[in-house]
């Protein structure tokens, strides 16, 4: 009795008991909360915490009401953009099979043009007397996809779908649809040939239709053009081969779901598994009974390719052998014999703080394999497979080493180095082009180096694939996208660092993140691949044959580790109104809570209805914007707000990378230089847009890269973010929420310096991710604060390391915004922006207004409570119902808010109430917040 005694005085102190992980702790202290309150006899009524207050005073209320009043009162001409209304209502009242018929019975006519198939066969025979032409047409036939020429023809004549799976480097890609284009025409049936060639990414979409358009000795835009969101190359309407992005082809499907233009249709690199490839294969399996004459061309490399073959109901399939030459496979240990590289111990040091944990699962790896080995390696090479920075990307310096052993032992030929992101892809870069080891500074000047990834401008691309002049190497330093998307036809050795980037989702805590994790066997496959296109090549594996016996086989289809609500839209712009039934029905179904989290966030953003779950006006905005819909919420209201440029800085940091990169050992000095860029704004948001402006003028001078330099900024980063930016503008532009394209015009951004604004503004695009702090201390001899803070759904949270708000000891709100949220050592904000209660009242959800022991209060979904006046409540809600009237006429007329018209006095009203920020006089613990114990 005495233990149990002192073990509820040792809990009551905060010691709880041994043992619990994970959630256990959280419903421990639950528990005991609820049982301290019925000790103390808490009412329901006491439930609600009140925290500070938000009672405007009477002349500044006045004023806000005043300018409520001339809005109100303003003459309104209810005006109507008839074509969006007419989508938007179509959208509402027809299903997608009613939608299928309509299309069908509008676009459903003969495309056969007689005295355009005589043109086209004459041309056709009339190229075939071209020396140039025969002369790559005969470089063609080595093309092992070339050697299956009558096989592929035929398979896709006898049947409406056709698997064709081949290895990298088979040709698959560039000559399928040559095949077929030239068997059409030579059959007299060119001009009812319209080919569209689905590529996962914009890089693969412009290369490989290049270089189907030099094959052919045409330029591009005659029979071989690509399309990529906000750009393309289009080529003729018939008797023609469009490569374009899977997202592309699925928007297009919005007006026409049986693609009535296109008769061949090729689902390429499918063994990917991206979202929108699985989604478009699921549409396809309902539309093709009504398309008979639409030929469906799927091709994927050598991975688990029988999965697709029985999705399409047991289609026949076609195996074309992939590579030209032979390719050998070294291991680490391998590699680490020919080298003689060892591992700076000093190195391993300064790694992260779950060092302990890796030693321990890379011992109990590595060891067994060690043990069965031993007398096959010297001692010192398996002294160094112990270390668990040998293997993959951790030491840059050894990667380097390799390239420079490859340059003085290995004949000519191009070296591919895969890395998982841009990150270290830079970190590679700069170590080739300013080495410090005297054979690095040897071999500088011989190497020409190229990064390559996905955000690439196309011009700089091109260069990627120009062979090296003589007595020159050509070092291409890629991404994943090398992998099977783009092929550099003089490779010769690979290196391959077993990482990459993914996306993980957990359901249960609807948490998504980008990690960087190991490769798959499929992955290592495609990557060896690569290699012997010209010559016999060599495929260097920076990890041990122990490492690879431990990897999966395939990687998780994208599906299944993303957060929906994208998906959801783009179905809903598709007249497909139930995503849980559809998305049941695709080779690898998501679980229903995931959708379910999809589906509350867009209600909760407003883009469905909060009852019915159709799409609202705003909603069918946010499908047609290439960006998440939170994102895509955040820009459609600096729009309307005027104050564009900050927020799509914010926007573009968002959607692709913060510019910064942190050498080893200069954590701190690129913390002071982000809190210094930050201007004391607390956000990370508005940091960004201070950088991006940093570099503008920098520009001005020309001195960007010594202020890159100097601020460790990545200047390729810098330009992506403000050409991103520019395609913003562009498509606001196109949608008529902006009068000009350019996301600096001075009529855009005339609330642009006004930072209680443009917190408000990221807090409504990024609302509801909303984190409260509870508690802020600083400890004696400790230079940063320590955080006690939550988000909404109760988790304990920290801002991450890299954020501007990390261990600062005083905000002047305790409220704050994020995006992204990451489970590593601690779960933490990624990214996070001070905002103020009143910006969560005027743009959250679920705001009402009621009283407590007496007390009036606005609460924000019933989570956030805070005392205020009846007076300042009332004026709240009722500048809140407007302002949903006002966003509702602009997403049915799309338009800027005119200075000086009655709806800036809208503006003015939201402006005088935000004005008011001060720092909050009291602390708050919501509703559903657990005491500390």
């Amino acid at each position: 009795m005495q233990r149990d005694e002192n073990s509820q005085s040792r809990a009551r102190k905060g010691n709880r008991p041994p043992g619990l992980r994970g959630k256990e702790i959280g419903m421990y202290y639950k528990n005991l909360a609820k049982t301290r309150k019925k000790e103390r006899g808490d009412t329901d009524d006491e439930k609600i915490r009140l925290g500070c207050s938000v009672s405007v005073p009477t002349v500044v209320l006045d004023r806000a009401q005043e300018c409520i009043d001339k809005f109100k009162n303003a003459p309104v001409e209810e005006r109507l953009d008839e074509n969006f209304d007419r989508q938007f209502q179509h959208l509402l009242r027809v299903n997608f099979n009613e939608f299928l018929a309509e299309t069908k019975e509008k676009y459903d006519v003969d495309l056969t043009n007689t005295k355009l198939d005589e043109m086209l066969l004459n041309q056709f025979l009339s190229r075939l007397e071209n020396e140039q032409v025969r002369q790559r047409y005969e470089a063609r036939l080595k093309l092992p996809t070339m050697q299956n020429a009558s096989d592929i023809i035929d398979a896709v004549d006898a049947n409406p779908v056709v698997l064709i799976v081949g290895s990298t480097g088979c040709g698959k890609t560039t000559q399928v649809p040559q095949l077929l284009l030239d068997n059409c025409i030579a059959k007299g049936r060119g001009s009812s040939c319209r080919i569209v060639c689905t590529q996962p990414r914009r890089i693969s979409a412009i290369t490989v239709a290049e270089r189907v358009s030099y094959e052919r000795a045409e330029k591009l835009g005659v029979s071989v053009g690509y399309q990529i969101r906000l750009e393309s190359c289009k080529p003729r309407e018939r008797a023609s081969i469009t490569y374009c992005t899977t997202g592309v082809l699925l928007q297009q499907m919005q007006s026409d779901p049986l693609l009535h233009s296109v008769s061949v249709l090729i689902l390429d690199e499918i063994h990917e598994r991206s979202v929108e490839t699985d989604l478009l294969m699921g549409l396809l399996k309902k539309i093709l009974p009504h398309r008979p004459c639409l030929k469906v061309i799927l091709m994927s490399a050598t991975v688990r390719e029988q999965d697709f073959c029985n999705y399409f109901d047991n289609c026949p399939m076609l195996r074309i052998e992939g590579v030209m030459y032979p390719v050998e496979m070294l291991y680490l240990e391998d590699i680490l014999t020919l080298t003689g590289h060892r591992f700076s111990q000093q190195r391993e040091r300064r790694q992260r703080r779950d060092r302990i944990e890796r030693e321990m699962q890379h011992k109990a790896m590595i060891e067994p394999y060690i043990r069965r080995v031993r007398g096959k390696y010297d001692d010192r090479v398996l002294d160094q497979l112990r270390f668990p920075e040998s293997e993959g990307c951790g030491d840059i310096e050894f990667i380097a080493q390799l390239i420079y052993y490859i340059c003085e032992m290995k004949p000519d030929g191009a070296i591919l180095v895969f890395m998982p992101g841009y990150d270290k892809i830079s970190n590679l870069h700069s170590t080739l082009d300013k080495p410090k080891s005297p054979k690095g500074q040897r071999w500088r000047n011989n190497l020409l180096i190229f990064p390559l990834h996905s955000m690439m401008p196309s011009a700089e691309q091109q260069a990627v694939f120009r062979p090296a002049p003589p007595g020159k190497r050509k070092v291409i330093i890629s991404t994943i996208i090398a992998e099977t998307s783009v092929t550099i036809e003089d490779v010769v050795y690979v290196i391959n660092t077993g990482r990459t980037k993914s996306t993980n989702y957990d359901i249960e805590t609807n948490i998504q993140s980008l990690e960087e994790e190991w490769v798959t066997l499929a992955n290592t496959q495609q990557r060896k691949g690569r290699a012997g296109r010209v010559q016999p090549g060599v495929c260097f594996n920076l990890f041990s044959r122990a490492r690879e016996a431990c990897m999966s086989e395939v990687p998780t289809p994208e599906i299944l580790r993303s957060k929906l609500e994208s998906i959801i839209l783009s179905l809903k712009m598709l007249h497909i109104d139930d995503p849980y039934t559809f998305l049941q029905t695709l080779i690898n179904s998501p679980q229903p809570e995931a959708i379910s989290h999809g589906v509350a966030l867009l209600k909760r953003i407003e883009a469905l209805d909060s009852q019915s779950g159709q799409l609202t006006p705003l909603g069918m905005h946010l499908a047609k914007l290439p960006i998440d819909p939170q994102m895509g919420k955040m820009i459609l209201m600096s729009a309307l707000f005027r104050c564009l440029d900050p927020i799509t800085s914010a926007a573009a940091g968002l959607s692709y990378k913060s510019p910064f990169y942190t050498p080893l050992g200069q954590e701190s000095r690129v913390d002071q230089i982000k809190r210094k860029l930050s201007l004391n704004t607390r956000s990370d948001h508005l940091m960004i847009h201070n950088t991006i402006c940093g570099f503008r003028q920098s520009k001005e001078a020309h001195r960007e890269r010594n202020f890159c330099y100097d601020n460790f900024l990545s200047f390729m980063t810098l330009q992506q973010l403000e050409r991103m930016k520019q395609q913003f503008a562009e498509l606001l532009n196109n949608y008529k929420f902006l009068t000009s394209s350019n996301c600096k015009q001075d009529t855009s951004n005339v609330n642009s310096e006004k930072i209680p604004l443009l917190r408000a503004i990221i807090g409504a695009g990024l609302y509801p991710n909303m984190a409260h702090l509870r508690k802020c201390r600083q400890i004696k001899n400790r230079v940063r604060a320590i955080h006690s803070m939550a988000t909404d759904d109760g988790r304990r949270v920290q801002f991450h390391p890299s954020s501007v708000n990390n261990g600062e000891s005083s905000f002047d709100s305790d409220y704050f915004v994020y995006f992204q949220r990451r489970q590593s050592e601690a779960l933490y904000l990624l990214d996070a922006t001070m905002v103020f209660p009143m910006a969560l009242l005027i743009f959250g959800d679920g705001v009402e207004a009621g009283v407590t022991q007496n007390k009036h209060y606005l609460c924000v979904a019933k989570t956030y409570y805070f005392k205020c006046t009846p007076e300042t409540a009332a004026v709240v809600l009722e500048l809140r119902k407007h302002l949903a009237g006002l966003l509702l006429r602009k997403a049915l007329y799309p338009a800027p808010i005119e200075q000086n018209g009655h709806e800036e006095q809208l503006i003015k009203a939201i402006e005088l109430l935000l004005s008011l920020d001060d720092k909050l006089g009291e602390d708050y613990i919501s509703s559903d917040e657990i005491d500390d114990i």
